[in-house]
């Protein structure tokens, strides 16, 4: 924790939770099976005999994964918080929630974080497109092709 305003609650994705009471239901198991040798930290996640994951193994597993997804080599901690800023602006969640969701104190960090895909940015213009200039209802916007353009110029011409 950097200060003491750090310090939050995040919310937790409904899909982790019966993932978190089997990974309880585990550390039960190892608990049992450990029997005097536990050593408890109240961790969420541990090895078998209670103890932290060991940082340099963890960190392994995470560089040997990206290289499986065929995603660039980066910091974990950056790259899940990059990751998880995409995600929620692509999901439409406005830039100040995403802001609370990481933690960040500055929306000016908040951008360095979040990546625009190019979707993103073409469905962007076309919900801006419609809000300025709405289409009667059944027509859709369309890509000007080199035939209607040069059909509308000739037009022109005749006109003047």
């Amino acid at each position: 924790m950097k200060t003491k305003g750090s310090r939050r609650t995040t919310p937790l994705l409904p899909p982790l939770i019966p993932l978190l009471r089997a990974q309880r239901q585990q550390q039960e198991e190892w608990r049992t099976a450990a029997g005097e040798e536990w050593q408890d930290y109240g961790l969420v996640t541990c090895r078998p005999d209670g103890q932290p994951v060991d940082p340099h193994a963890d960190w392994e597993e995470f560089k040997e994964l990206l290289a499986e997804a065929g995603i660039e080599d980066r910091r974990q901690h950056d790259g899940s918080r990059h990751s998880a800023g995409t995600i929620l602006n692509e999901l439409g969640v406005d830039p100040f929630t995403i802001m609370e969701i990481l933690g960040h104190s500055q929306i000016s960090m908040t951008r360095r974080y979040v990546k625009t895909t190019t979707p993103t940015t073409r469905e962007a213009a076309r919900r801006m497109g419609n809000a300025l200039w709405p289409q009667p209802a059944g027509s859709e916007t369309t890509t000007e092709t080199a035939n209607t353009r040069a059909a509308r110029a000739r037009r022109r011409r005749r006109m003047q």
